[in-house]
């Protein structure tokens, strides 16, 4: 079945909501919910200027299943238009990111985990951790203007990183990839090559 008609036959509730750039740098957020949005939450709004947004709804009680498929679709799609790619995920989410980035290497250049918890996994690229304050159960926490701050700095901290690292890795004579730092203290970040 081609891409178009496995889109064509989800629900819209179900199907990812993309919004944003139509081409440039991509961010496809993991949400805990068995829905997506109608629209992207206000907070996400100004990254919608510098991003091509992919939100995705995946009900972590299945651990993704029968959400992958949308999820690669999403990525094949990126991945066909060689898109450098940052995903944003829930931590009730993290294996099902992990196996995203996993899955794509070519494309995912960051991996921004939200709320609390551990980086269990080598993920192979930059993570970051947003600790959340206060209730950080349930998709609504992704929708909350601090936490979109706090991603966003991440976002754009991948990007610098991205940008800076061949010329860097050409300066200092590097090849291949350093090993995954893993920190869950507030603001804690993992930082890979």
């Amino acid at each position: 079945m081609a891409r178009s008609d496995r889109l064509a036959t989800l629900s819209s509730a179900r199907a990812p909501l993309w919004r944003g750039l139509d081409y440039g740098p991509a961010v496809v957020v993991l949400s805990p919910s068995a829905t997506r949005p109608r629209e992207l939450p206000d907070a996400w709004r100004p990254l919608e200027q510098l991003y091509q947004v992919a939100w995705c709804a995946v009900p972590p009680q299945a651990g993704g299943a029968g959400s992958l498929d949308r999820l690669e679709d999403v990525l094949e799609t990126l991945a066909d238009r060689a898109t450098r790619t940052q995903v944003v995920a829930h931590t009730a989410l993290t294996e099902v990111a992990c196996q995203v980035v996993a899955e794509f290497p070519e494309i995912v250049r960051g991996l921004v985990l939200v709320g609390q918890g551990r980086v269990r996994e080598l993920t192979g690229v930059p993570t970051t951790v947003v600790p959340v304050l206060g209730d950080p159960v349930g998709p609504g926490v992704l929708a909350r203007l601090d936490v979109v701050a706090d991603v966003a700095e991440a976002l754009a901290v991948g990007e610098r990183r991205i940008r800076t690292r061949p010329r860097l890795a050409g300066v200092l004579g590097l090849t291949g990839t350093l090993g995954l730092v893993a920190s869950d203290t507030p603001g804690g970040v993992a930082v890979n090559g």
